[in-house]
């Protein structure tokens, strides 16, 4: 059998009663009929199958769990234990206009039936919110709420554990880097002030929510943490929002927005709390603490306009008994939109209260007297130790109210209103009986807007037909699979492989030929300077005025198909000293009167006509006796015949300074030859849809893949050739002593040779540089090592063959390590990872893939956006009527 339920407002006082006039007609009117419901005509079903719009979930058990149990605003809120509230009725109510929400009617047809709570800051809203809701939220100095909380409170059945979801609702985009101007006002763009055509400043509303699933929990200590991670991802609207998920490690605190239309939504079920649901709104800001944050006073009140100037708003507004009620800026923002008649005053802090004057202000303000509200004012009292439980603070506030002056004896009449208890049962009447007078009336709105939708969509030509997301991802999955073959190759169908193993073979012989090389010219053979050399062996050689010519001395170790000149063996020669000649005027000499010991300045200087050696080894380090005696020189350490390990690192760091452009000119083929590839077999796949934007994000995301893995790559190649240079390492210490003991005997030999040429050219009158070679190295090998003299160059050539030696070594590793990270790290990646990127970036992993493909594919790309959003906005629609009707 049904039962009728009335809907009554206690009195505030006989004498506000009577004052308030056509307010206390009208809050009669609501006592009255109009607001008797049937229970059994107020239950209304959700329908079967509705999910919420979680296209992004945070975590994947919790999505996986609301995926099963959970339709438009299951979460549901608990019925008083102390109360008689309107049962299954009112609880219809309130989830049917919270799913009306879900789907988008607020922002498609028109403003739906709510309860805002505001007031200014710290005024007591966050405790008041806490009593209503029986949670705790965020507590901060200043504002603690940066965006709308709205909370959903449900009654489920007894038994049934506590239980909360959270989730974050998408209602605003963000565009400040889009409005962003570059004329600015105390230091804050233009773009983030509110204007009267943008009244929210950057933030620009959605035609269709979003919301997404961020924690679900059943232990209410964990809200507030929950909470504030919640509204920290609101208030970074350029960072994804599953980094602030509870349980993540070391979550970035600084925010990117002061605040934001978004919302947090808390859904709560339980046996103990009532049907009802409410905004809870960011307090009212009376002026900025610093000039930089002046614009935010304007924003945050037009947010907190935008939810209270709606007619069947019910507002509740938080006046703190500590201040003068004449100075609340949400009290004046109530007037500014003539909402009096649908506000309910709450007075916070009444324990700490003044007597006398301060007093008589909030006794004359309950008695309707001053500042009047239509549902008049209910006083609260709550705890704000966090540590305190919600049903200790309710017995404290009754007890409270019961024995303390002058709520106990003096302001007795006005018992029904005090206490939150009997504030959540007025506001759970209060919005039932809002929402059932305008059901009419958003049931006929819904009608209409879908009638139009309907109509707009006959509007537009056909879409594509067939199941087009199946088929890009048929195209996809060819394009991978040629992908694979070429990568792979083995084939002469496949030359990327062998073009590209061509190119690394080519870096390697330029690196390989890139060696350190060493260049000697003719000694000076006049007697003044034999004399000064005879007795200064070891010093640095002196400048000459003769002719010079130049022999490029180079080793055969990079090279197997070249050998060098083998002359007398070392050990078959014989070091003699010998004695410093006298000074005699010039004459020609007779090879046995040749000094042993004859360098020159000029021997020592570069190669210029060496052509054939610049055109093999472009990027070679030469090096002149000078250069690197030198050197030498530069790291004495103060010991006869000791080398400071420091020159040869200095020698071996000149010798590498050849290796950037050969590896420029790897990454280079690499990148043009690979990128070439790719999109000469996504045109193979994908050439059906040339000239759709299909065929353009597919070519726009294969560039953008390639070269985030080759800028990675060209980062780890630049890094290796830093390593290379900023210090010579090796562990293979036979492999370099074998090949410094090869460079060094090529290089004594060919310093042999060319000093013994240098002598025959100047004293042999029958040498001549046009012999036949064969005769020329008959005279060289003939000269004697008593004849040359010590070598006075050991140290030189020991330690360019040193260097040598090391760039055997290194030079190996390093073309390793490039061609490794190419072939299995740049190479490999694409291989692998392209298509699972195209796959994202086209969205065909998404519940809307078919309508995505559909707009990528249309010949009018912008006409099947609209056919998009149309078709989402007549489903939901259609599911709104499907619930009105039910």
């Amino acid at each position: 059998m049904a039962r009728n339920v009335k809907v009554e407002i206690p009195p505030t006082s006989v004498d506000q009663r009577q004052s308030r006039g056509k307010t206390a007609n009208q809050t009669d009117s609501l006592n009255s009929s109009a607001t008797v419901v049937d229970d059994d005509d107020l239950y209304m079903h959700n329908p079967p199958g509705h999910e919420p719009n979680e296209d992004r979930v945070g975590d994947r058990e919790a999505a996986t769990e609301a995926h099963e149990d959970y339709s438009p605003r299951t979460a549901s809120s608990d019925s008083d234990a102390g109360l008689e509230l309107l049962g299954k009725g009112m609880k219809a109510f309130v989830t049917v206009v919270q799913g009306l929400r879900d789907l988008g009617v607020e922002e498609l047809v028109l403003p739906l039936p709510k309860i805002c709570v505001l007031g200014d800051q710290s005024t007591g809203k966050s405790s008041l919110i806490e009593g209503i809701s029986g949670i705790k939220v965020p507590r901060n100095s200043g504002t603690c709420t940066r965006c709308p909380l709205e909370i959903n409170l449900t009654t489920c059945d007894s038994g049934t554990p506590w239980r909360c979801s959270i989730f974050i609702q998408k209602t605003h985009l963000y565009e400040g880097s889009q409005v962003l101007a570059p004329v600015a006002r105390n230091g804050i763009p233009r773009g983030e002030w509110a204007t009267r055509a943008r009244p929210l400043g950057p933030w620009l509303a959605q035609s269709i929510p979003e919301s997404f699933l961020f924690y679900r929990t059943d232990k209410k200590a964990e809200i507030p943490e929950a909470l504030h991670l919640a509204q920290l991802a609101i208030l970074n609207p350029g960072t994804d929002y599953v980094k602030y998920i509870p349980g993540k490690a070391n979550v970035d605190e600084r925010i990117q927005v002061k605040f934001s239309p978004n919302v947090v939504r808390v859904d709560i079920s339980a046996p103990d709390v009532q049907n009802l649901s409410f905004y809870d709104l960011p307090g009212v800001i009376n002026q900025a603490e610093v000039p930089e944050e002046e614009y935010l006073v304007k924003l945050v009140a037009n947010l907190v306009k935008s939810y209270i100037k709606t007619e069947n708003c019910i507002n509740l507004l938080a006046l703190p008994m500590t201040d003068d009620a004449a100075n609340s800026t949400a009290s004046k923002l109530v007037q500014e939109l003539s909402a009096q008649n649908r506000t309910i005053g709450v007075l916070t802090k009444p324990d700490r209260v003044q007597s006398g004057e301060s007093l008589a202000q909030w006794i004359d303000i309950l008695n309707g007297r001053k500042f009047k509200l239509g549902h008049g004012y209910f006083v609260v009292k709550n705890n704000p130790d966090p540590r305190v439980s919600h049903l200790v603070a309710r017995q404290e506030e009754d007890e409270y109210f019961k024995e303390n002056e002058p709520w106990a004896n003096k302001l007795c009449t006005h018992r029904e209103r005090f206490g939150t208890l009997k504030l959540q049962g007025v506001l759970s009447k209060l919005l039932t009986a809002e929402i059932r007078t305008s059901l009419p009336q958003i049931r006929e709105r819904i009608r209409s807007k879908t009638a139009e939708v309907v109509a707009r969509l006959k509007e537009l030509p056909e879409p594509p037909d067939g199941n087009l997301s199946f088929k890009v991802f048929e195209k996809i999955l060819v394009f991978e699979r040629e992908l694979h073959a070429h990568f792979d190759g083995g084939a002469d169908v496949y030359p990327f492989q062998k073009e590209w193993h061509a190119a690394a073979m080519r870096f390697r012989d330029t690196l390989a030929l890139s060696f350190p090389r060493l260049n000697l010219s003719d000694p000076l053979t006049t007697s003044q300077t034999l004399n000064r050399l005879a007795y200064r062996l070891s010093a640095t050689p002196t400048p000459t005025s003769q002719r010079s010519g130049v022999i490029a001395i180079e080793s055969d170790e990079d090279d197997d198909a070249t050998q060098p000149l083998t002359p007398t063996p070392q050990s078959k020669r014989k070091q003699t000293n010998h004695k410093t000649p006298q000074a005699s005027p010039p004459k020609r000499c007779r090879l046995s009167e040749i000094p042993k010991h004859v360098p020159t300045q000029d021997s020592i200087t570069s190669s210029s006509d060496s052509s054939t050696v610049d055109r093999s080894a472009p990027h070679a380090k030469r090096f002149t006796l000078t250069e690197i005696r030198n050197i030498l020189q530069d790291a004495h350490i103060g010991l006869p015949n000791q080398v400071d390990p420091k020159a040869i690192k200095n020698m071996i760091k000149a010798s590498l300074t050849g290796w950037d452009e050969p590896l420029k000119e790897l990454l280079r083929f690499a990148d043009q030859t690979c990128i070439a590839m790719i999109l000469e077999r996504a045109s193979e796949a994908f050439g059906i849809w040339r000239g759709t934007q299909l065929f353009e994000l597919i070519e726009e995301t294969c560039i953008s893949f390639f070269k985030e893995q080759l800028n990675r790559q060209v980062l780890s190649a630049e890094r290796a050739l830093d390593m290379e240079r900023r210090q010579a390492l090796t562990l293979h210490a036979d492999t370099m002593r074998a090949a410094s003991d090869r460079a060094y005997l090529t290089l004594d030999n060919a310093c042999r040779n060319a000093r013994a040429k240098a002598l025959l050219n100047k004293m042999d009158s029958g040498w001549d540089d046009n012999l036949n070679e064969k005769v020329k190295e008959e005279k060289i090998l003939k000269v004697t090592d008593a004849q040359l003299g010590p070598n006075p160059y050991v140290h030189e050539l020991r330690a360019i063959s040193d260097v040598r030696g090391y760039y055997q070594c290194a030079f190996s590793r390093f073309v390793d390590v490039i061609y490794q990270g190419i072939q299995a790290d740049l190479f490999t990646s694409c291989r692998n990872e392209l298509g699972l990127a195209l796959k994202q970036h086209i969205g065909l992993e998404g519940r809307d893939a078919e309508q995505r493909c559909a707009v990528l594919l249309a010949v009018d790309p912008e006409g099947e956006r609209i056919r998009v959003e149309l078709m989402k906005q007549k489903a939901n629609l259609e599911t709104a009527c499907k619930w009105l009707e039910a």
